[in-house]
């Protein structure tokens, strides 16, 4: 299967330069995750800007700053394992597919290849999801303030991550959006030291300090209890490939956590995870 066949063709592009606020309104407009970003003037490929990279460096207006830029490209007529295999050594969500110019023609997800191909493959039934999902899973608990959880989820480098309660069990699930919506982008004064240049600079001031207003990301100090989903779906260590995927899709999520019994959480099951099923099939 070649990637044009499930490519998202003409996606939405940011010109560079753009403002911080700019990207904002077009994420919000558009409810994704990422945007391709390209060279206003030539129209050739500069990168990909996430909504997480943006709400976590408040500071810079400058969204050029804010571009990861060596993104993982792909030709439309390239085979779809290319493509899965530049996602899964790079680690990354989605490949830019560009012409032989650099050029923007269109964009392959994760989520398009659960969506179109993996939801849609009924040979997948007989595929269980065992060998595939993650055994070694980040937690929070259900008490934990939500600045502790943002920086647990953050260092699992997870966009959602299961909430335990006292005894262990699941109780919910918490992701990036739930933890960024109640946000805010506040202004603070800073203080920092500054070093003497000389002995005489010392007997002027015995502390020099600088003050600088900052914007930083705040978050309301409240549990994650009390805005995680305590209803999420879930997977079992027996499910099939294609019903994972199926569930992925009717729900619009990206992970389940796979439990036994009746909450018993024994790992996750991610759509970065079942892609890897097409690099093992013939």
């Amino acid at each position: 299967m070649r990637v044009k066949t499930l490519m998202t063709k003409n996606p939405v592009v940011i010109e560079l330069p753009a403002t911080r606020e700019y990207a904002l309104e077009l994420f919000k407009k558009h409810r994704v995750r990422s945007f391709p970003v390209i060279n206003r003037n030539t129209g050739a490929l500069v990168g990909i800007i996430s909504i997480k990279n943006v709400l976590l460096h408040p500071d810079e207006d400058q969204l050029a700053m804010l571009v990861k830029r060596d993104v993982p490209t792909v030709r439309p007529d390239d085979d779809l394992k290319k493509a899965v295999r530049l996602m899964l050594e790079r680690d990354y969500r989605r490949v830019i597919v560009v012409d032989d110019e650099n050029r923007v023609l269109g964009i392959l997800t994760v989520g398009d290849i659960v969506r179109r191909y993996l939801a849609k493959n009924e040979k997948l039934k007989e595929v269980s999801i065992e060998p595939y999902y993650q055994r070694n899973v980040g937690v929070v608990w259900h008490g934990t303030p939500l600045k502790a959880a943002l920086k647990a989820l953050l260092l699992c480098n997870a966009m959602a991550i299961p909430v335990i309660d006292d005894d262990g069990n699941l109780v919910g699930m918490v992701d990036e959006t739930d933890l960024l919506r109640d946000s805010e982008v506040v202004r603070v004064m800073k203080q920092t030291s500054l070093a003497a240049s000389s002995e005489e600079d010392w007997i002027l001031e015995s502390n020099p300090t600088l003050l600088f207003e900052k914007a930083e990301l705040q978050l309301p100090k409240k549990p994650v209890k009390e805005i995680m989903n305590p209803e999420p779906v879930v997977a079992t260590p027996h499910m099939s490939v294609y019903d994972v995927a199926q569930k992925m899709v009717k729900h619009e999520i990206e992970q389940l956590p796979v439990i036994r019994g009746e909450g018993e959480l024994v790992g996750i099951v991610r759509d970065m995870d079942i892609i890897r099923v097409i690099l093992n099939r013939r």
